[in-house]
């Protein structure tokens, strides 16, 4: 399947959108969500015509997990533009494959797969293990070639305009607690830390591999071990703490956010009857001291539909699925005969690797977004007068 270009003659919107971003600060939020980040390429293309004249209103920019790695590589591309960094994002997704995104063989991945699959049979959930199923090297290889070719991610060295670009992680020990990676201008004051849910540590420089840390979903992706304040920490998936990092991003200044959330979360809640506000068990609860900031002024843009079908669609169900699915096969197919092939596919939609799924994920991205835009002249950011209202809209 042939990839869509960033043209700028395809894009109808583009010259007729007044943007309305203003001088406010202005945050991008990127959730996590595996393979299904590739949605947020789109998305951001979309917004092209409301950015690509005033980049410098794009201030702050939080991710969470692969939402991470994908923030990393918008911030160190938007020194050149933000139609080059959208475009440097897009490129980077439609070139993925197996063997450039990980190391090794898949039957080695199946192997690691095997092991991965017992252990996680004795003891169930996202808990602390050295064992991957995944080596990404390859991938942060080259997402460190990308951040080095703009200079990288210093204060002095990327964008000015950047005033701060975070990655939110989870510290792995007998009681897990939320971590931000943040390199920033300046430093929270003490009155914007009370309440926090995370600690933040900051750092001169981020790199791929803060973006792995956050993206290391355990037993799927590698921990990542880091030196801080002289002790030794394992940090893991950064969407155990918080797969939508908002209120870091309004901590840090936002007066306005743009959230792009294709976690899925609330096709999985309705699927199975749950409250919107329901968390799984091992997602790091809140303190009952802490609170969440909202932003004044926030534009959503969340997936609420299955992604499984769109792989299906690319996929199929036969040799070709077998062979993208790679060390996933065996679980795909337990699956698909204990809950179902829409639980199955759906669940397979985070981890498939493929040019064509690759592809209508980017698409689709970009139609949803542009839909939602559709019948706006700018994009309309949504002010809300209480905590329950914004968080339903989310």
């Amino acid at each position: 399947m042939k990839r869509t270009p960033l043209d700028h003659n395809e894009r109808p919107l583009a010259g007729t959108i007044k943007s309305n971003i203003g001088s406010q600060t202005t945050g991008i939020v990127l959730s996590g969500g595996g393979t299904r980040a590739a949605y947020q390429a789109g998305a951001l293309r979309a917004l092209l015509p409301h950015f690509e004249r005033s980049p410098e209103t794009i201030n702050i920019i939080v991710g969470s997990s692969i939402g991470a790695i994908n923030g990393l590589v918008l911030g160190a591309a938007l020194k050149k533009g933000y139609t080059n960094a959208v475009s440097v994002l897009y490129d980077l997704w439609h070139e993925r494959r197996y063997e450039n995104t990980f190391a090794g063989s898949k039957a080695l991945s199946l192997f690691r797969a095997m092991k991965v699959a017992i252990y996680q049979f004795i003891a169930p959930g996202p808990h602390a293990s050295q064992q991957a199923v995944f080596d990404p090297t390859p991938l942060i290889n080259r997402i460190d070639a990308v951040i080095q070719d703009y200079g990288g991610l210093q204060p002095d060295q990327r964008a000015p305009f950047l005033q701060a670009i975070a990655v939110m992680t989870t510290i792995e020990g007998e009681q897990r607690k939320p971590l931000l990676l943040i390199s920033s201008h300046k430093q929270l004051q003490p009155e914007l830390v009370q309440g926090a849910t995370f600690e933040a540590l900051y750092l001169d420089n981020l790199s791929a591999r803060h973006g792995l840390a956050s993206a290391a979903l355990p037993a799927v992706l590698p921990p990542v071990e880091f030196e801080a304040g002289g002790k030794k920490i394992t940090l893991v998936d950064g969407g155990i703490a918080q797969n939508v990092p908002i209120d870091p991003c309004v901590r840090f200044g936002a007066a306005q956010v743009i959230s792009i959330d294709v976690s899925g979360r609330n096709w999985w809640l309705e699927r199975y009857g749950k409250e919107q506000d329901s968390k799984p068990s091992w997602e790091i609860p809140a303190d009952l001291k802490t609170f969440c900031l909202r932003p004044p002024l926030t534009f959503s843009v969340v997936v609420r539909k299955s992604l499984g079908t769109i792989l299906k669609q690319a996929a199929g169900n036969g040799k070709h699925l077998r062979k993208i699915l790679g060390a996933l096969w065996p679980a795909f197919t337990i699956l698909k005969n204990r809950v179902g092939e829409e639980i199955a596919y759906e669940i397979a939609s985070y981890g498939a690797v493929d040019p064509d799924y690759i592809h209508a994920l980017v698409e689709t991205g970009y139609n949803d977004t542009l839909k939602l835009l559709r019948d706006q002249t700018r994009v309309e950011f949504s002010a809300s007068h209480s905590f329950d209202e914004w968080a339903k809209s989310l």
